[in-house]
């Protein structure tokens, strides 16, 4: 017999949310950054495979150790279908540079984006922060960054310093369909 869940699919901020638990230090650029990412994937670093592959060269060799419980995937979405695959974990359990490489072209080439989900999510984001922060995610931040991004088209930015300082961030959006484990 087969079990049918009476409970809704976990949203898009719902999955953020329990995410973004594991990283305290997470500000706002950091949270605009995941949706970003969730629902346009990373097609804007790629314009052609020379960039990202110098890019990721310069990025391999200067990867330390994994951190303490950094995942190898971290799902962007609730049902997984697109991930950040984490360097370092990556690196140290032996993988193939040259494979990441080519997921994170293809998803960028494959994925279909529309700039209307990310505005969605991210003013989504924005009406529960009116009723209550997360951590420092709160409001008036979401203003700030709203204010700036808007006359840009929401453009892709860069996560804040304190997620740099205390993460160190290294990782490529990928759809699952065209990762292995």
């Amino acid at each position: 017999m087969l079990a049918v869940s009476l409970l809704p699919a976990p949203t898009l901020l719902d999955h953020a949310f329990e995410q973004w638990k594991a990283t305290p230090e997470m500000r706002i650029e950091d949270a605009y950054k995941w949706l970003f990412h969730a629902t346009l994937g990373g097609e804007h670093a790629v314009t052609n495979t020379d960039g990202p592959r110098r890019w990721m060269d310069r990025e391999w060799v200067t990867l330390r150790a994994s951190q303490k419980d950094e995942a190898e995937i971290t799902n962007l979405t609730p049902d997984g279908s697109v991930i950040r695959v984490n360097l370092r974990p990556y690196k140290d359990s032996g993988g193939d540079k040259e494979m990441l490489l080519w997921a994170f072209v293809f998803s960028a080439e494959r994925f279909n984006a529309n700039k209307s989900d990310f505005i969605e999510a991210w003013n989504e984001l924005g009406s529960a922060l009116r009723h209550k922060p997360i951590g420092y995610l709160t409001i008036s931040e979401w203003y700030r960054l709203d204010r700036e991004t808007i006359p840009l088209h929401y453009p892709a930015i860069h996560h804040s310093p304190e997620y740099e300082k205390k993460y160190k961030p290294a990782y490529r959006v990928v759809l699952r369909d065209l990762w292995t484990d």
